[in-house]
């Protein structure tokens, strides 16, 4: 009897953890239950390792330890926060960019009165210290960054821990991450000195790796494909970059097309069959990425209406028929000779093939070099100067200017209302729009409509990725390698948009001081006189930090926009990468205090120099761009207007 009784208590208890375990797996808030312990488990893993590191910072400065035991702590640390960092970036982007892993370059403090210089700190800045020239070494300078990490993690971790995360936000940000990982950790933007890149990518897999197992007991065992693909991607990546450990030698395109771009398609097919949400069924508010696309290379991965500041219905066709007509029409210009398309001319990617452009009635040349409108739509900031920060805002710089159109918006307008044919166009366009149907907004917002459409992503490079295309070069593919790794040009040039740009989030336009010379003259180099921007005229950059700089560029079809540099100093790539591979101004001699750009030489061969000039070939794409209108809108017979020539006549 007593047996008996046992038997069925036993039985009962088991029955009771069968069912009560059964419904906790189940239970769809579990996974996330399970994540957000993992993730509290990790971010006081990561404050023990900052303490840890503290204190050898302490140690080492009182001789108590080697600087290769501290190397070996900062590495452990940097790999520890690479376990916390999809959650952590997502939830709080700007504050883990200026306390924690942020570049190791001064900044302005946003939003005062005055010009405040705030100085770098966090992990990139004990990177290049502990990893830097042992001559330069601070301790107290070192004490003073272990301090204030130890001190703003502290309260980033504590404000971390009162978030709930959701369902949608594992998997968005584990798809920010897989962006993250390659464009910005894999090319040694994060580990400036140690290069400690494949360790920490690693690391940050193993660990969205480990959150997305939470998730198999929710998974069908009739439709399990998408749970078997998504877990074989992550285990066949982590081993694949544990058998290529090298940072030189490692072949990024082969990780990016056979592991990155998969599991970027694979975890938004998980995400579907789970019946999660997605970011647009919560909020009506504009979003820089499409979260639907399927590659990062994808050529609808980033949305020019974000950045053209446009709902994506406001991109109409009638809009964008008008700003074309508009954009190679020199009516705009107070000579009726000169259109946008003088100086951006689409067989040339967009520019016109000068070291600077012609000024209006060939008096001189404006001040600069013309870069391309190819990609141009996707900035936080635009001109070279970075002085603006809406694209429409360009049509006004340019109408007003003397050495470009000389004109005014009225003057404009009082000519194209003379013309049936443009009435009928903005009837079309903005027939709506009462008052401001022909207006100086409607000139600027339809041109703003015609370059937001002039995205240049289906170059043979692209289609390769993801997979339109079974083969391409094999220079091509070693000058991406180098140009992802070795030669460190990702590091500022980032993919996809090969620009400043800055990923995974895509909302800030970089910057950079690279102290390009007056000439080409290598022996007795002269620094370029023009300020950057610091001579923007915006008060708030008025910074020796802003000194000579210049907004990173796309290198999309570079091989078509030549002469390079803002002031067009260089004919040709190879120039260019001369100039780099010597490490910018300062490699060539030139005093520049604050150049961003490595002045370190790069150390590349010639082979490897043809080798990145060839890729950057391969991202050659100027599909549909190059028609143009085959007649502008006329005028009333006998007007002086319809002897104007498509494009302008210089």
């Amino acid at each position: 009897m007593k047996t008996q009784a046992i038997f069925t208590l036993l039985v009962l208890i088991g029955s009771y953890l069968f069912f009560t375990g059964f419904a906790i797996v189940n239970k769809p808030d579990a996974p996330l239950v399970s994540i957000i312990t993992d993730y509290h488990k990790n971010l006081d893993s990561l404050a023990t390792q900052i303490d840890n590191l503290c204190e050898a910072v302490y140690a080492i400065t009182d001789s108590k330890l080697s600087f290769r035991q501290l190397q070996s702590l900062h590495l452990k640390t940097r790999e520890s926060y690479k376990k916390v960092e999809f959650l952590l970036e997502y939830f709080d982007p700007s504050l883990v960019k200026n306390f924690i892993n942020g570049a190791p370059l001064p900044r302005l403090e946003p939003k005062v009165n005055d010009v405040v210089v705030l100085e770098p700190q966090g992990l990139q800045v004990l990177d290049e210290i502990i990893f830097g020239d042992s001559t330069d070494f601070n301790p107290v300078e070192l004490k003073a960054q272990v301090d204030m990490l130890a001190s703003e993690f502290k309260k980033i971790s504590t404000y971390q821990k009162n978030i709930k995360p959701t369902h949608r936000h594992v998997f968005e940000a584990s798809r920010l991450e897989l962006i993250r990982i390659f464009s910005l950790g894999l090319t040694g933007f994060d580990t400036p000195q140690s290069l400690h890149a494949i360790p920490e990518a690693i690391a940050a897999l193993q660990s969205m790796h480990t959150a997305l197992l939470h998730y198999q007991p929710l998974i069908s065992e009739k439709n399990d494909n998408d749970w078997h693909k998504t877990n074989r991607l992550f285990l066949e990546s982590i081993s694949f970059l544990k058998m290529n450990a090298d940072f030189d030698t490692l072949d990024r395109a082969h990780f990016l097309k056979s592991f990155i771009d998969p599991l970027f398609s694979a975890l938004l097919a998980l995400q579907n069959q789970l019946g999660i949400e997605n970011i647009y069924e919560t909020t009506d508010a504009p979003q820089a990425i499409n979260h639907f696309a399927t590659s990062i290379f994808a050529n609808n991965l980033l949305n020019p209406s974000f950045y053209a500041n446009l709902h994506p219905s406001e991109l109409t066709a009638e809009k964008i028929a008008l700003g074309k007509l508009l954009f190679f029409d020199p009516v705009l210009s107070e000579n009726n000779k000169r259109s946008c398309a003088s100086c951006h001319i689409p067989e040339k990617g967009f520019t016109d093939g000068r070291q600077k452009s012609i000024a209006l009635n060939g008096n001189g040349t404006i001040s600069r070099n013309t870069p391309t409108l190819l990609n141009s739509v996707f900035a936080e900031k635009y001109f070279l100067d970075l002085r603006i920060s809406m694209l429409e805002e360009q049509m006004h710089h340019v109408v007003l200017n003397p050495q470009e159109f000389n004109s005014t918006f009225q003057e404009i307008i009082e000519k194209i209302s003379k013309s049936d044919e443009y009435l009928h166009y903005f009837e079309d366009a903005y027939g709506n729009k009462g008052k401001y149907q022909i207006s100086p907004w409607s000139i600027s917002n339809a041109i703003t409509c015609y370059v937001a459409t002039l995205a240049s992503f289906n170059s043979p490079f692209d289609r390769f990725i993801r997979n339109e295309q079974d083969t391409i070069q094999e220079d091509v593919i070693r000058g991406f390698n180098l140009f992802m790794g070795k030669a460190a040009c990702g590091t500022c040039h980032f993919a996809p948009t090969f620009s400043g740009l800055v990923p995974p989030l895509f909302t800030e336009s970089e910057s950079e001081v690279l102290g390009v010379p007056a000439s080409g003259d290598t022996i007795n180099p002269m620094i370029d006189k023009d300020p950057g921007r610091s001579g923007s005229g915006k008060i708030s950059e008025q910074s020796y930090i802003y000194d000579r700089s210049f907004k990173t560029v796309t290198l999309r079809n570079i091989a078509l926009t030549g002469p390079y540099m803002h002031n067009g100093v260089y004919e040709s790539l190879d120039e260019v990468m001369d100039f780099y591979n010597k490490g910018g101004g300062v490699g060539l001699g030139l005093l520049l205090p604050n150049q961003t750009l490595a002045d370190s030489p790069l150390g590349l061969n010639e082979e490897e120099i043809k080798d990145i000039i060839a890729f950057m070939e391969a991202l050659t794409d100027t599909t549909n761009f190059t028609a143009v209108p085959k007649q502008l809108p006329s005028f009333p017979n006998g007007s002086y207007l319809n002897d104007r020539k498509v494009g302008g006549e210089y």
